[in-house]
């Protein structure tokens, strides 16, 4: 409406001159009208803008609505899809999570594998340590049920204790008198004057340890024949000193001697004591000793009928006859050499058969010595022979013949 009114003043001024305006007015007026003109314009062109950009609000504001009713939209499809869905993906989730389980499964089978082998190596291996812990001796912890404690004779050092704790006792009892009032002679009072000495002695005394308790550094010089124990050199001795199988820790039987050579053969070190009166060693501790007292004194006295019976036998008969026992003994090897076997007999003495003198199905000659040697695979430790001995004056020991055996037989 503006540019129809502007229009309409121009119009108006164009015919003023028809009225009698001057040209100055007219052209006043023609510039006015162009500025107005113009204002419209320019206000219509931002009423324009104004409507572009509402109407571009408008659009915007509709699009979000849309993309929020699309959103929604979407959410209940998914909803819906889901709900629809959920057995499958169960199924899916359970199926990945078996695949899984199985995965681990394996890998733990695979880890388990060598644990496995190595508990059936094991159980392969239980029963040889199951033999070697029962041929291990066994030690005691503690006493046994039946325990009853020894009674030992005075030591060297406890016959001294009491000694001075008798003096002692007889100062002190002049020193009670002489606080009584009672007047003491003079080699009473010379006593008195001992008492510190005697005190201080005393102390040394009972701090001492007894030599009985100390264990000494010693090797096993030889075994004894008859095979009763063993011979030590031990630290400090220069004379050997014995070790009895009574004493050995644990103790051996006498039906078991066989087992001195196997756990204390030559060479072997040890740490023992001196038992009590200074002439027999134990490797067992002074608890040891104390709680096996009984056991080791029963063996002791088997063990001395046994060499009762071997001096008998070796030295009274054989010695003096110097020659073949008419008595066949029986025994069984404990040594296989290729001169010779080690037969033991009356459960100790152990003597050297030659394979000169042994059964011609034990025995063969040599292909490039011609020599005579001893059938290693037709005699084998533990096999029971019968033998006659004879004293070797020689050599100072007893050796065995099969041969005697064999010939008597065959006779």
């Amino acid at each position: 409406m503006r540019w129809l009114r502007a229009r309409l003043g121009l119009t108006l001024a164009w015919h003023r001159p028809c009225t009698g305006q001057s040209g100055s007015g007219l052209k006043q007026a023609t510039l006015e009208a162009e500025e107005e003109e113009e204002e419209e314009e320019e206000e219509d062109e931002e009423a324009a803008e104004g409507e572009e950009e509402a109407g571009e609000a408008e659009a915007e504001a509709e699009a979000e609505a849309e993309a929020e009713e699309e959103a929604a939209e979407e959410e209940v499809a998914e909803a819906d899809d889901a709900a629809g869905e959920s057995p499958d993906t169960s199924t899916e989730e359970s199926d990945e999570t078996k695949e899984e389980a199985e995965e681990e499964a394996e890998d733990e089978e695979a880890k388990a594998a060598p644990a496995e082998e190595d508990a059936a190596a094991e159980e392969e291996e239980a029963p040889a340590e199951e033999q070697e812990e029962q041929a291990a001796p066994a030690k005691m912890t503690g006493p046994p049920k039946d325990y009853v404690k020894p009674t030992h004779p005075a030591t060297d050092r406890e016959k001294e204790m009491m000694k001075l704790k008798k003096k002692i006792r007889e100062i002190e009892d002049l020193e009670r008198k002489q606080q009584e009032g009672v007047k003491l002679a003079a080699n009473q009072e010379a006593k008195l004057l001992k008492k510190a000495g005697l005190v201080e002695e005393l102390e040394v005394v009972e701090a001492a340890k007894e030599p009985h308790t100390i264990f000494w550094d010693a090797v096993v010089h030889e075994l004894d024949n008859p095979q009763l124990g063993v011979t030590l050199k031990v630290d400090g001795r220069a004379e050997p000193m014995p070790l009895s199988a009574a004493h050995m820790n644990p103790p051996i039987h006498a039906d078991n001697l066989g087992e001195i050579a196997t756990r204390y053969p030559k060479g072997q070190d040890l740490k023992v004591r001196i038992m009590r009166g200074g002439k027999t060693c134990t490797d067992m501790s002074v608890e040891e000793e104390d709680w096996r007292w009984q056991e080791s004194e029963a063996i002791a006295t088997e063990l001395k009928t046994i060499k009762e019976e071997d001096d008998k036998k070796i030295m009274d008969e054989l010695w003096n006859q110097g020659t073949w026992s008419d008595e066949e003994y029986e025994g069984s090897v404990v040594s296989v050499k290729d001169q010779c076997i080690f037969v033991r007999v009356m459960g100790a003495r152990e003597v050297r058969v030659s394979s000169a003198d042994m059964s011609s199905k034990l025995v063969m000659k040599d292909p490039i010595s011609k020599v005579q040697k001893t059938k290693r695979d037709a005699v084998k430790n533990g096999m029971e022979v019968s033998v006659r001995l004879r004293w070797d004056y020689k050599n100072e020991r007893v050796i065995g013949s099969m041969i005697v055996q064999v010939q008597n037989a065959a006779a």
